[in-house]
């Protein structure tokens, strides 16, 4: 390969991944997270750390709806009224997550690479939030605006 298309192809590559990276404005997790008003409810989307499937990056599904892309080392959060949802991810449509929301409440889900007989796929559960609180600091914090 002459040298040319080498260095071609590397700097291809280099502009992908680059493109591929954590949102910049948002801020790395050091310590709490935002407060959450009483009468809201709060669903926060992360992905786990391991890079199982890294090219591919699914969507938070919340009601059908879009709310984020799994990218590792990123946690999405939305605001919601207290009720009943129905969080999905892309890869993983006929295996939600029921969920009752209560005022004041936040709710962590994580997506994590997983296998079956014919396929490998990210699925999503429901995490307690002392664990996710843990796995999630050092991660870059989305607000709404930022996805």
């Amino acid at each position: 390969m002459p040298s040319f298309t080498k260095t071609f192809v590397i700097f291809a590559t280099l502009m992908v991944l680059a493109a591929c990276g954590a949102n910049k404005q948002a801020k790395p997790i050091t310590g709490s997270l935002p407060a959450i008003s009483p009468e809201n409810s709060r669903i926060y989307f992360y992905r786990s750390q391991v890079p199982f499937l890294a090219a591919i990056e699914p969507e938070f599904l919340v009601n059908g709806k879009s709310v984020g892309t799994a990218k590792i080392n990123q946690v999405h959060y939305r605001d919601a009224q207290p009720g009943n949802y129905e969080i999905k991810i892309s890869s993983d449509i006929e295996n939600p997550i029921l969920i009752l929301l209560k005022p004041g409440e936040a709710r962590y889900f994580k997506a994590y690479g997983t296998t079956s007989v014919i396929r490998s796929y990210h699925a999503i559960k429901e995490i307690p939030e002392a664990e996710a609180l843990k796995e999630i600091q050092g991660q870059k914090l989305l607000a709404p605006d930022q996805n």
